[in-house]
């Protein structure tokens, strides 16, 4: 969700900033900073992410300037010397960042073409259902009773001041702030991130299902759904900017969860769902479907245009399903939901059988 800021901020003037961040240390120490433990009043914070996502019009910039690489070799220079300076930023054992070099993100049985289907690869309905058949088989076997959960604010002092220091965050909440950068897990720390990392390593590569991957995080976080969806979120985003992230040892464990033909972008797919799914549980379906649209429109312009249709899926039809999910356990709907064992088949909820056939014979003539 990092570009959904796109037609906010472009237009939002350096003289507009407040006065803080005209201190160069400042612009950057929001890069490195950690949140220790699961924290929900945290105005240190709060500013630092507000002094980093004010960055984002520049790196929006000088991607479409093609300066990205500078800006981005620039800022991993101050972050080492920052780094230096606050090793309590350091990234610690869970959250370092694992390369398994031999991984093929891409399917060998399927003929070397890249092509993104056209086909959107799961049904809203149907995806709900799912994780509505998981709460209730939790809740009436295990005594997990869900929990809507408690969703992150900007805590009261930096509340109180934002619509003077920086007007046009006043109108949106942490989450958004924070998923438009990639960086709940620096802002949002749940605390049990490592358990459901030991769950996800512990699996074969190519192996967890949507399904799996929320039951765990749904029994390590012992019902309350909010937390849930935002541990998840808050592993699979996790360096979003790593060259590598395709290879990364928690994104081998997981299964296809778009149509593709040869090349697959599961880190992409699989964080940009559950990003939008969780604001979507957390500030209604409508909203996030707007979000999403939002976001799409900012990608193509970011990705010059390229054929990204199973993203712009996943980001009209992800908020849908997290609201379906909030309406369900507000209004108790898991003390009379009928189970049903098909709900938790992937051909259920998924449709990952597009047909590429059409598509790669008429890519074979053109480079025949």
């Amino acid at each position: 969700m990092k570009t959904l800021l796109l037609i906010f901020l472009c237009t939002l003037s350096l003289s507009s900033r407040a006065q803080d961040l005209n201190l160069e240390e400042n612009k950057y120490l929001g890069y490195i900073y950690q949140q220790q433990e699961y924290q929900l009043n945290d105005p240190q914070g709060d500013i630092l992410l507000l002094w980093a996502a004010s960055q984002i019009p520049k790196f929006i910039l000088a991607n479409l300037k093609g300066k990205q690489p500078e800006i981005l070799k620039e800022r991993k220079e101050k972050i080492d010397e920052l780094l230096l300076k606050y090793p309590q930023y350091s990234p610690v054992e869970e959250t370092k960042n694992i390369i398994v070099d031999d991984y093929l993100p891409f399917n060998p049985d399927h003929l070397a073409i890249e092509l993104e289907g056209h086909k959107a690869p799961f049904k809203v309905k149907n995806m709900a259902f799912m994780m509505k058949q998981v709460v209730t088989e939790e809740y009436r076997s295990n005594g997990l009773r869900p929990i809507l959960g408690t969703v992150h604010e900007w805590s009261p002092e930096i509340k109180r001041d934002l619509h003077k220091k920086f007007p046009l965050f006043s109108r949106m909440s942490k989450l958004l702030v924070a998923l438009s950068r990639g960086g709940t897990s620096y802002y949002m720390k749940t605390g049990t991130e490592e358990n459901l990392k030991d769950y996800i390593i512990s699996r074969p590569e190519n192996s967890i299902t949507l399904e799996e991957m929320f039951r765990a995080s749904y029994r390590i976080n012992k019902g309350d759904v909010y937390l849930t969806l935002l541990t998840i979120e808050n592993l699979l985003s996790r360096f979003w900017l790593t060259p590598q992230r395709s290879k990364r040892l928690i994104t081998t464990k997981l299964k296809d969860i778009t149509n593709f033909n040869y090349h697959t972008d599961k880190f992409g797919s699989w964080y940009h769902l559950f990003g939008i799914m969780l604001f979507g549980y957390a500030e209604g379906g409508l909203k996030a479907k707007i979000v999403g649209n939002i976001e799409t429109a900012g990608s193509q312009i970011m990705g010059r245009m390229q054929d990204e249709k199973q993203e712009t899926y996943i980001n009209g039809r992800g908020g849908p399903v997290g609201g379906r999910l909030r309406r369900f356990i507000k209004k108790n709907q898991f003390e009379t939901f009928i189970l049903d064992k098909k709900y938790l088949e992937e051909d259920f909820y998924m449709d990952l059988d597009e047909d590429f056939t059409k598509r790669l014979n008429k890519a074979k003539k053109k480079t025949a």
